[in-house]
């Protein structure tokens, strides 16, 4: 990642934090984007004291204006753009079809959806100048479907099928695009509930879950050289927990 620039949206939370830090200890400088500089500021020291280096961006990546100012601001102030990380931290809207909203519908894609294409669209001419690039799209394993999620497992088997569809449209440009589908994480939040801890662990066939760091690693693989040749795959992070039990 020597000499690369990534950008990272989502970039207040902990999970694309983990991620900044795993690019940023292999060389990539790096631009975080969320809804303001302020809230990213803990990632940003967090790179810092890993031995990186990188900018905050502020915006909506929803908004095909805000989208083209935050490519636009990594690429004036890092000098490229190589790898764009798109996390959509939407929040977790429960519910069968008979319990969203319209509101509620309208959120998650523009978060899972929206942001993703509009934000992939503003990236993508700056890597061709760059001479190619790295997409990774963070989804999840309810992209297959979950009982009582309806709206998270129809908005990640967009992600999903936009992903593939992204790999095959961008490849002779040189740009691959890949995504982890993330299963539960253990983030501080879960690491709180040790009742949903201990059932979320068992679930899984290696009887543990991954950390924000593990993701940080997936997302690492995906962008670096070492993936050169791989594009358009879904790759399952979830310690198992999606595999069939018959």
């Amino acid at each position: 990642m020597q000499n690369k620039v990534s950008l990272i949206t989502g970039f207040d939370t902990e999970t694309a934090r983990a991620i900044a830090v795993a690019l940023a200890r292999e060389g990539s400088k790096i631009a975080g984007c969320c809804g303001s500089s302020e809230k990213g500021q803990e990632s940003l020291r967090a790179v810092e004291a890993a031995g990186g280096a990188g900018i905050v961006v502020a915006g909506d990546v929803s908004k095909s204006a805000d989208a083209g100012s935050i490519v636009k601001a990594t690429v004036d102030n890092l000098g490229r753009l190589d790898v764009l990380v798109n996390y959509g931290a939407a929040r977790r809207i429960v519910g069968t079809v008979m319990d969203v909203t319209d509101e509620d519908f309208d959120e998650e894609m523009r978060v899972d959806l929206k942001g993703l294409i509009s934000l992939s669209r503003a990236a993508i001419p700056a890597m061709i100048q760059g001479g190619g690039g790295a997409i990774v799209n963070l989804s999840s394993i309810a992209g297959s479907g979950v009982k009582g999620r309806a709206l998270r497992s129809a908005s990640k088997a967009a992600v999903n099928a936009l992903t593939v569809a992204m790999a095959l449209d961008n490849g002779e440009k040189n740009i691959r695009v890949n995504a982890v589908l993330v299963g539960p994480t253990l983030t501080a939040q879960i690491r709180q509930r040790p009742e949903q801890l201990k059932q979320l662990e068992a679930d899984a066939v290696l009887g543990r879950l991954h950390t924000p760091e593990d993701v940080g690693s997936a997302v690492l693989f995906f962008a670096s050289d070492d993936a050169k040749n791989i594009t358009g795959v879904l790759l399952p992070l979830d310690a198992g927990r999606s595999l069939p039990t018959y």
